[in-house]
């Protein structure tokens, strides 16, 4: 078990992945990221984790919504999804409702692309490591807050490896809602090129059409650069709200 600096533990399946080393050597992943995050949940808020992993934002988020909160966690490994639940039991933490599951613009069975232990965080829906796909369940966004009884979202974070524009489309009631929630998510260029029948920039360029400013996280912490238009090139997490 690794524990961060809030006191939870985890379980990993391999140290190596940059996950796990920096939990190991900094007691956080991505701390900017995480900073975003706490700073916009509410005590009694909402929080939803889409490519959950091990729970390194999960956990820390239970903190900051406290008893009366909710926290949803959504994994399509099914193997990070067992270290999950076992993360889950190991903190005590009830406010987590969790789901096995790819979350997407469409329903059935989608593959996905297992990724080796020493960099678990990269299970995919693109093809990549040479490796066979296996199928698991693809439900939307809408349809698993309605599932879950959950009728707002303070903050929704979504790192999917170049998926994230699906999980958008599937969430198009949360996103044009009038209580649009705060939204991190990754961009990784050569991670969107993956994307069958769509182009790089394509998860921006759908929060834009639907009235949300994009910021570079970096710079929201301190001053406000706002993306004019999408990113095509290298990666970088990003921060998006419906001013």
């Amino acid at each position: 078990m690794i524990s961060d600096t809030f006191g939870f533990r985890y379980e990993v399946p391999d140290v190596r992945e940059p996950i796990a080393f920096h939990l190991v050597i900094d007691g956080m992943y991505e701390p900017d990221t995480l900073a975003f995050i706490m700073d916009r949940l509410p005590p009694g808020g909402v929080f939803v984790d889409v490519g959950a992993n091990v729970g390194v934002f999960t956990f820390p988020a239970t903190k900051r919504v406290g008893p009366r909160g909710r926290v949803l966690a959504a994994e399509a490994s099914p193997d990070l999804f067992k270290y999950l639940l076992r993360n889950i039991a190991a903190n005590n933490a009830s406010e987590v409702t969790s789901f096995n599951c790819a979350i997407s613009d469409s329903t059935g069975s989608v593959p996905f692309y297992p990724a080796p232990r020493e960099k678990f965080g990269m299970g995919s829906l693109g093809a990549q490591f040479s490796g066979k796909p296996i199928g698991i369940r693809a439900r939307t966004l809408d349809n698993v807050l309605e599932e879950a009884g959950i009728h707002h979202v303070d903050v929704l974070k979504v790192d999917v490896e170049g998926f994230e524009v699906s999980v958008f489309r599937g969430a198009l009631k949360l996103l044009t809602g009038p209580r649009s929630p705060f939204v991190v998510f990754e961009f990784c260029d050569w991670a969107e090129a993956r994307v069958p029948d769509g182009q790089i920039g394509d998860a921006q360029q759908f929060l834009l059409d639907h009235g949300y400013s994009i910021y570079l996280l970096r710079n929201s912490l301190h001053k406000r650069v706002q993306l004019q238009r999408p990113m095509k090139r290298g990666s970088a997490m990003l921060v998006a709200w419906r001013d």
